[in-house]
């Protein structure tokens, strides 16, 4: 018989089916056990054979940054968060459509995008995406509007997965009060994250100024919760929590009441600037203790409030703070801006004429209202000319640019003979620049690419500048300038391209004699400028100007204290020096240009001080006063200053019509001019403030009602 034998045997069927029930059987206590120790959310805490540990960062607070008194300039506020269970919304029957369009029209986003922000990041998930753990909650508003708050706190079943906490974000409560150093934070980006590791999502970071500078000190510690979480990566119960731990206070030597009182000097010059038809788009003061080195106030125009980069700054703010008439508001013109500094430059000038013998302190040398140069006449301002020679004293106080034009111009051609000898050139004028740290970044503690160097034009450079320049100069000189209305303009930079296109490497007498009176090449910084002087008065040290003071934790104890450190030792005598503060103090010598400004102020006889008055091509010229006061003689007649106080306005006019004007208000609240003294006493404290813990002033809370601190709009303008 063909095919299956079919068993009529029952303890073979029996068996059979007590097989297939016994599968069976296993079968479901394998899928059991399955959905108990990995499916199951509600599972037991004995299950924790089959646990791992997870950490939901806590970030931990931004330490402060406070003036010298320990008013806070940065601070800390809480604000609410709003975070999403990523997990949660994509295990409800909807997938959290529902959930994230309420949010959406609370929050005013679009459903796509808050989606995106809560799917964890993969291969197949480009950002933006999650970049935590699928267990942690996703903030998608740091900053979080009070109805928002309210509807999901009194709604919350509407909202599941959806919570509310408080967190501390950054705080400027003065605004744009010293905006360019304080600098911001942001949140923590992959690049940053791949340069430190130890960065975590949550974390944020300074992105400018002292914010970035110091920030290993301020972020601090952050804490965790630590959770359980099952197989798949899912929480399934807390376990403890670290609390984080504060970042350090940083104590500055700023100010606040006089940052207060330089801002508005600053603003109140430019408008009066304008007032009289001058453009004056842009300016900076600078206050410096010369004999320490540290900045006491530092401003810039046009300023901007760094609130608009906490949590984030909007695309309409970031385009009206970088628009093309705002005035470039992020650019601290103090620190990072760099101009041609017109007569006062001459001390450095001097310096170098002085100590390399090619003029003595008390010969007489002529001041001709023209000179030629190279076959350029070369004039001084207004073409004003004296019918005697005069003394290096008397060409600093009238300003004369010829007396300075023609030992430069024979520096010049003696450098040339020992080049035709085969010398070297020794190019006395761009050594004595490099000395007072014109060319190099002034080393202040603020990130390096915040900091222009300033620059002057020797061979090496022009020959540099000319090789990777060329072919641009002589594009230009052969298309010319079509887009430029302005004919004589248009003429100018057609005929200079062509010069540069065919002779640019050269440097010539010329170029020395505009170096000696800061024109041509020749670029500083407000703050160099006040470094340079700042050596000038003290003596010889040029110091590497300092922002930070000491570093307090959160116990309020001193755990470092930021001394200034020396840049240099001018190559410079004292009594050359103290030659030269001689020669402008505005008192003894009332021709000193500047001094008019201060012609009535009970304090005249305590400062020295030279304006320049640059000139800029196709614009009107930049206005100059560095100045020192009150001041001091010692009983071997060196001369001694509390402060220099440095001022620049773009396109004002002369240094005696812009310039000094806005220093002397700046004087005046030193002096305590029918105002208190801005500083108690008159002087700036030398001691570090004591901080404790949770008692820090806020700005607003500790200016008095003479000194209150601006609330500037939240973008700045020009």
């Amino acid at each position: 018989m063909s095919g299956m034998v079919r068993s009529t045997d029952p303890s073979l069927r029996r068996l059979g089916l007590i097989g297939v029930l016994v599968i069976t059987l296993l079968a479901t206590l394998l899928a059991r056990l399955y959905y108990v120790q990995v499916l199951d959310p509600n599972k037991p805490q004995q299950t924790a054979g089959l646990l791992h540990d997870g950490a939901i960062v806590i970030p931990a607070p931004r330490g402060e940054i406070v003036d010298s008194t320990g008013v806070a300039l940065v601070t800390n506020r809480s604000t609410h968060v709003i975070t999403v269970d990523g997990e949660t919304l994509r295990e409800s029957a909807d997938k959290g459509a529902a959930v994230l369009q309420r949010l959406g029209t609370l929050l005013q986003q679009s459903v796509t995008s808050l989606g995106q922000e809560i799917t964890p990041c993969g291969v197949t998930v480009p950002a933006p995406c999650w970049t935590g753990e699928p267990f942690q909650p996703v903030p998608i508003s740091t900053d979080a509007p009070t109805a928002a708050v309210l509807a999901i706190s009194e709604h919350r079943e509407l909202y599941p997965g959806v919570a509310v906490s408080t967190q501390t974000v950054r705080d400027y409560p003065g605004g744009s009060l010293a905006a360019h150093v304080l600098g911001y934070s942001g949140a923590v980006s992959a690049d940053d994250q791949k340069a430190n590791p130890k960065l975590q999502d949550a974390d944020t970071i300074g992105r400018s100024g002292l914010e970035e500078e110091y920030d290993s000190v301020l972020r601090g510690v952050d804490g965790e919760q630590l959770v359980n979480l099952d197989a798949r990566g899912y929480s399934v119960g807390t376990d403890k929590t670290i609390a984080p731990q504060q970042g350090d206070t940083l104590v500055t030597s700023i100010n606040a009441k006089l940052q207060t009182l330089v801002e508005k000097s600053l603003a109140d010059e430019i408008a009066a600037a304008r007032k009289k038809g001058k453009p004056a788009t842009s300016g900076a003061l600078v206050v410096m203790d010369p004999n320490t080195g540290r900045i006491l106030a530092i401003a810039s125009y046009p300023t901007y409030d760094p609130q608009v980069f906490v949590g984030g700054i909007s695309v309409a703010d970031y385009k009206a703070l970088t628009a093309a008439g705002s005035g470039d508001p992020l650019v601290g013109r103090a620190i990072a801006g760099q101009y041609a500094p017109g007569s006062t430059f001459k001390l450095i000038t001097s310096s170098s004429l002085v100590t390399n013998k090619e003029i003595s302190t008390d010969g007489r040398y002529p001041c001709p209202g023209s000179l030629s140069v190279d076959g350029r006449v070369k004039t001084n301002y207004d073409s004003e000319s004296f019918a005697y020679p005069l003394t290096l004293k008397q060409a600093l106080q009238v300003s004369c640019d010829t007396f300075f034009y023609a030992p430069e111009a024979n520096e010049y051609y003696a450098d040339q003979d020992r080049i035709d000898q085969g010398k070297k050139p020794t190019e006395l004028l761009q050594k004595m620049a490099a000395a007072y740290g014109v060319g190099t970044a002034p080393g202040v503690d603020l990130p390096t690419d915040e900091q222009a160097t300033g620059s002057y034009a020797d061979r090496e450079t022009r020959l540099a500048n000319w090789n990777a320049n060329k072919a641009d100069y002589c594009q230009a000189a052969k298309a010319g300038y079509p887009d430029e209305p302005n004919p004589t303009q248009r003429a100018y930079l057609t005929e200079l391209a062509k010069e540069n296109c065919s002779d640019g490497f050269r440097y010539r007498a010329g170029d020395n004699a505009d170096m000696a009176i800061g024109q041509g090449e020749t670029t500083v910084s407000p703050l160099q400028l006040a470094a340079a002087y700042s050596a000038m008065i003290n003596g010889g040290t040029l110091w590497n100007p300092t922002l930070g003071w000491g570093i307090v934790n959160s116990a309020g104890k001193v755990v470092k204290t930021i001394n200034p450190t020396v840049k240099n030792k001018l190559p410079v005598s004292k009594s050359t020096l103290t030659y030269f503060a001689d020669a402008l103090h505005f008192q003894a010598n009332h021709s000193v240009s500047g001094a008019l400004a201060f012609d009535d102020s009970p304090y005249q006889t305590q400062i020295g001080g030279k304006t320049g008055t640059a000139e800029v091509e196709g614009k009107l010229d930049t206005s100059w006063l560095a100045s020192w006061g009150p001041i001091s003689v010692d009983s071997k007649g060196t001369n001694h200053a509390k402060y220099v106080v440095v001022g620049m306005i773009e396109q004002a006019g002369t240094g005696a019509s812009a310039a000094a004007p806005m220093v002397r208000q700046v004087y005046d609240g030193l002096f305590g001019v029918d105002q208190p003294k801005v500083l108690p006493g008159g002087n700036a404290p030398t001691k570090l403030p004591k901080i404790t813990p949770n008692a820090l002033a806020t700005a607003a809370q500790a200016a008095s009602a003479d000194a209150v601190l601006p609330k500037s709009p939240r973008v700045g303008g020009n």
